[in-house]
């Protein structure tokens, strides 16, 4: 067996592939498959097309005519693999050399002599069973597979090896295989010391006397790849929920009369983009996660609930009132209250709706109930973004005191330009929010940069020089924020446009932003640093004057110099 990606390459290769067809490359996975087999004919590409449009091939018996002219028979199927997304992520290639099977049954006919020889060199298990499906001879292969002697098959029964059907089904398959002569079918035997053994059987029925003769293979491997893909098909990778796909297979078997009344739930994580930005993507997915737990504690056995989009949840309630339903979401927002992830207090936002005959469409209840989710997100979603807003600040000052104590001073500054500027009241104190958290854009920032004794690198400027970006989403992402996102985003404009990270020149600039440059400039140049002593307020002044009119606007330096200090001579903020 091969697994390969939508470009041929290799994922996966079984041993017995590599043994079958003398593939002595070790390193095969990631190479394309028709480097391994250049001389491939046009019929095999053909067939690996088809599967990549999702049509399953097969062959129970096949030429295939190798370089040399000699031909090997084989078995094989080709069929697409999917992503969780329901995507076709490529090809699975199961392939049985089984030459030395059809030339072992051919030799059977013609010379019973060379029949004990070939049974005991097949790489397949093997034996005889009578019509009633005593086993009255068997090979060491099997022998081997199922851990049991010679000695010990021989008068068995097949349903005291057999681990899916009964008795009665038994007997009736071997009926049908009377029948019909032949069948090759997949099933499971139960080996010596109790553990399962996934088997294809490949059935002939040769006469009345003789029994029937049956060449078994161990697919267990196959089986396990099998059923993972099947699982990743069906499930969300993150969370272990099931996926969008999942569900509406499940929606159109359920939208039926014997499930009504039919509720669906949809839900939406809150303040998840602010999460991820703020504290990284692993408490991003450990807020779903927690999420996913809280949903699948709160439904009931049957209920069905499923992740179908990067914060949003559905729960499928079948025979489930209004009133019903309005429970089971009420027990979901309790238990979502007493949990935290980076001590924020997990949030969820639910609507309803639920179909009581046959004439509503159940689309149409779907999105009555996504209407019903958004209602009540845009009345939670402003709290919880403020919330977060105010923990990120005091995350940031834990990382660093330097912070906290910078972000005090230039507010204080930033409300004594705009007081002498004759600002109003709302500006003034607008003005005096900015500049707490002008650097709220520093939580995304190593600590080790932060806190850094000494000159930062190239590179660890280049990441510091992030920060008004990240603080810009973060603040804009709220309606109550978004202003001050602006002025954070454009704090480090320069008046000459040789700032960053737009280039912004002269009033392009806000007001607000170019009054909190020359604030949070002069405090970091008269306070101290792991690298540099702080400058007096008189060293400050002349590099303001002198950087006045291309790094600064010259009218707020001329306010900050000429009224600010000179009101506030001994200036402490």
């Amino acid at each position: 067996m091969a697994v390969h990606d939508r470009d041929l390459n290799y994922l996966y290769v079984s041993q017995r592939y590599l043994n079958e067809y003398k593939i002595k490359d070790k390193d095969i996975i990631g190479k394309h498959h028709y480097d391994v087999f250049p001389d491939l004919p046009q019929k095999w590409r053909d067939v690996h097309q088809k599967a990549l449009k999702g049509e399953i091939s097969s062959a129970e018996k096949d030429a295939y005519i190798k370089e040399d002219g000699t031909v090997d028979w084989t078995r094989w199927e080709c069929r697409p693999w999917y992503e969780a997304d329901g995507s076709i992520g490529g090809i699975i290639i199961y392939t049985e050399v089984i030459t030395e099977r059809i030339q072992a049954e051919k030799r059977l006919q013609e010379n019973e002599a060379h029949y004990r020889t070939l049974i005991e060199t097949t790489q397949d298990g093997f034996w005889v069973i009578d019509i009633n499906g005593k086993i009255i001879d068997v090979n060491e292969m099997y022998c081997q597979m199922t851990g049991y002697t010679k000695a010990e098959l021989l008068g068995k029964k097949i349903p005291e090896l057999e681990a899916l059907e009964t008795s009665q089904e038994i007997i009736a398959h071997i009926k049908q295989i009377t029948e019909n002569k032949s069948d090759i079918f997949e099933t499971c035997h139960r080996r010596k010391e109790g553990s399962l053994i996934d088997m294809e059987i490949s059935a002939t029925f040769v006469n009345c006397d003789t029994g029937i003769f049956a060449f078994c293979r161990d697919i267990t491997e196959r089986k396990k790849i099998e059923n993972e893909l099947l699982y990743l098909s069906y499930h969300d990778h993150l969370t272990g929920l099931y996926n969008r796909r999942y569900f509406e297979t499940q929606l159109k078997k359920i939208d039926k009369q014997i499930n009504l009344p039919i509720s669906i739930i949809m839900c939406d994580i809150n303040g998840l983009k602010l999460v991820n930005d703020s504290f990284g993507h692993d408490s991003g997915d450990l807020l779903l996660k927690k999420a996913a737990t809280i949903i699948r504690n709160s439904c009931r056995e049957g209920d069905i609930f499923a992740r179908i989009g990067g914060d949003e949840f559905v729960i499928l309630l079948p025979n489930t009132t209004a009133d019903e339903t309005v429970r089971i979401a009420n027990r979901m927002k309790e238990l979502a209250s007493s949990e935290k992830v980076v001590n924020i207090e997990l949030s969820i936002s639910y609507g309803y709706d639920t179909k009581t005959n046959d004439k509503q469409s159940i689309n149409e209840i779907m999105a009555n109930a996504e209407n019903h989710m958004y209602r009540h997100k845009l009345y939670e979603r402003s709290s919880m973004r403020s919330k977060t807003i105010d923990l990120i600040m005091n995350t940031l000052f834990e990382k660093s005191n330097r912070e906290l104590l910078h972000s005090n001073r230039v507010s204080a500054i930033c409300k004594a330009i705009a007081t002498k500027m004759n600002l109003d009241k709302d500006a003034i104190n607008q003005l005096g929010t900015a500049g707490l958290i002008h650097d709220i854009g520093k939580i995304g920032i190593d600590e080790k940069i932060l806190n850094k004794d000494g000159m930062l690198t190239d590179d660890e400027r280049e990441d510091i020089e992030k920060h008004p970006e990240i603080g810009w989403r973060l603040l804009s992402s709220t309606d109550e924020f978004s202003e001050l996102g602006q002025l954070v985003l454009t704090h480090h404009e320069k008046w000459d446009g040789r700032g960053y990270p737009n280039g912004l020149k002269g009033l392009e600039i806000p007001l607000e932003a170019r009054i909190l440059v020359v604030a949070d400039s002069f405090d970091a140049m008269t306070n101290e640093r792991t690298y540099r002593k702080g400058m007096s307020n008189e060293e400050a002044i002349i590099e303001l004057k002198r950087c006045s009119g291309t790094h600064f606007d010259p009218d707020i330096v001329d306010v900050f110099v000429n009224q600010v200090l000179l009101d506030n001579e001994n200036l402490e903020v």
